[in-house]
């Protein structure tokens, strides 16, 4: 839901004023709080609508609009907490803020917005861009990258090693949670466990200022999800294809085999390097299922507890986690996990990226999770049919919505894949081979192609000169005559052609030699 552009820096509502450039909050002209990224988001949503519904989902949008949830339940319900707590509101009495089960919020008082020419105040601020131009440990923070839902990413520049790192922080309003707290520190160990190239590397686990981060590797290139947006719907071409999901598939087999679940496998955590490489971005959702298999069992004995020291609640039973679009039937479920979840999820992206359209694309997250559960996708094949027959076979193996019927394992779906690459190189070869080669014949033929050229053009200059040669004139010639008193009556040419013979009135003859100009009269 994007918010409403307002010249006007200050609202007030009965004695309260909010600054809504630097997030201060004061009550009868005295400071109360200072609201951080989150709850400063939802409050100017519900103060730029007061007495409309505001939709949990359009929260949802504003405040992760790349698509990521993470615990959005517990986020948006931990941030709405500390609004509350600033402004000494109930859910269960509100005098601000009103809450519609299941549905949003809506703003019950009257809102004043109020232009002041005061320039006693702050500069407009953003919390995300706080630490820009900071030293942070031995990093010095370049620019904002991004962010989601468990965090905010940072271009830096190590002042001991001279490189540049991304510098990932859990959102401010987070960092008191000691479940999100503990899921970025998950991350950290998660990503750091296998050391493989199609895993984003992760440097070191710090600390600023009672704030956790991450210094990670910065990789020049862009996501899957980006390069699917620049194919405007279309299919990625095969060989670019096969190439990063052979790579992804041996990231996820490395990570599975240390025991590490991601949970949240799509493509916007997945990133394509300039080189050519594929990287599996973002592990706050990994499990290590070592340390934590009993804690997501839906159906838990109170009379087995878990071992001491560990925390039932950081993976609530029950709990969808992950994006929804991209999640495995027994994620929705919220049932035991295993390496199995990650591999349905890739092949969710398998199918967005060799069709250009998400499987199961519907209007909300539960229709999603509806058709995830109980509908088929439509075949890839009828969506590209330049795709080989194999790779439908493979992107239908991984969507199986019973786990045993699927690749049982990363390294599984990593052979086929290679060996669907190896059949098609090898098509590609024997169609090559079967096409006959005219480089042998190129020089003959193109001998005989001028031979035969130049004796069109000959003939074609000799017929020319026959039409337009002149003919030469005929001329009568006689070859004898007579008088007038004697008249010849008939002539004939000899059989040889050297003689003539003439007639008279008489039957006598004479004749002459053809050509004669000798007078032969009549006896």
């Amino acid at each position: 839901m994007p918010g409403i552009a307002r010249s006007e820096p200050l609202v007030r509502f009965e004695t309260f004023e909010l600054d809504t450039r630097t997030g201060e909050l004061s009550k009868d002209g005295s400071k109360v709080a200072r609201l951080s990224d989150q709850p400063l988001k939802i409050m100017l949503a519900l103060l730029e609508r007061p007495g409309e519904l505001v939709l949990r989902e359009d929260l949802r949008k504003r405040l992760w609009p790349n698509d990521t949830i993470v615990e959005f339940e517990h986020s948006i319900n931990s941030a709405m907490k500390r609004l509350r707590q600033a402004l000494g509101d109930s859910a269960e009495n509100p005098r601000f803020i009103e809450t519609l089960a299941r549905r949003g919020y809506r703003w019950k008082t009257l809102v004043e917005w109020v232009e002041t020419p005061d320039t006693s105040k702050s500069p407009p601020v953003s919390t995300d861009h706080d630490l820009v131009g900071k030293r942070v440990s031995h990093y010095r923070v370049l620019e904002v990258l991004g962010g989601g839902g468990m965090g905010l990413v940072y271009k830096a520049e190590d002042l001991k090693l001279g490189r540049r790192v991304a510098l990932k922080f859990l959102p401010e309003e987070l960092a008191a949670d000691p479940i999100a707290l503990e899921r970025f520190r998950r991350e950290a160990r998660a990503a750091s466990v296998p050391d493989h190239p199609n895993i984003c590397t992760v440097y070191e686990v710090g600390e600023y200022e009672g704030t956790p981060f991450i210094a990670m590797q910065l990789l020049q290139g862009q996501t899957l999800s980006e390069r699917i947006d620049s194919l405007s719907c279309a299919a990625m071409p095969l060989d670019e294809l096969l190439t990063m999901a052979i790579q992804v598939a041996d990231g996820l087999g490395a990570a599975h085999q240390q025991r590490i679940i991601h949970r949240d496998i799509k493509p916007a955590n997945i990133f394509l390097t300039n080189r050519g490489e594929a990287r599996i971005l973002d592990f706050g959702l990994a499990k290590l299922s070592d340390i934590e298999d009993h804690t997501e069992s839906p159906m838990r004995s109170t009379t087995n507890p878990a071992p001491q020291g560990c925390d039932l609640s950081l993976t609530r039973t029950g709990a969808a986690i992950g994006t929804a679009s991209y999640m495995s039937p027994e994620q929705i479920r919220g049932e035991k996990l295993d390496a199995r979840t990650d591999l349905f999820s890739f092949g969710l992206v398998l199918y967005e990226t060799s069709t250009g359209q998400r499987p199961f694309a519907r209007a909300s997250a539960a229709e999603v999770h509806d058709a995830v559960l109980h509908a088929n996708p439509v075949s890839v094949r009828s969506l590209n049919p330049t795709l080989p027959a194999e790779f439908e076979v493979v992107i239908e193996k991984a969507l199986q919505k019973n786990r045993d019927y699927r690749h049982q394992s990363a390294t599984e779906l990593r052979t086929d894949l290679e060996r669907l690459r190896a059949q098609t190189e090898s098509s590609r070869a024997q169609a090559s081979q079967s096409a006959p080669d005219l480089t042998r014949f190129s020089r003959p033929l193109l001998y005989v192609a001028a031979l035969v050229l130049l004796a069109v053009i000959a003939g074609l200059v000799w017929i020319g000169r026959r039409v337009t040669s002149p003919s030469k004139e005929l001329k009568l010639t006689q070859l004898t005559w007579n008088s007038s008193e004697i008249p010849v009556r008939t002539a004939e040419l000899s059989p040889d052609g050297k003689y003539t013979k003439w007639w008279g009135p008489g039957s006598d003859h004479a004749q002459c030699e053809c050509g004669s100009r000798l007078h032969l009269g009549f006896q």
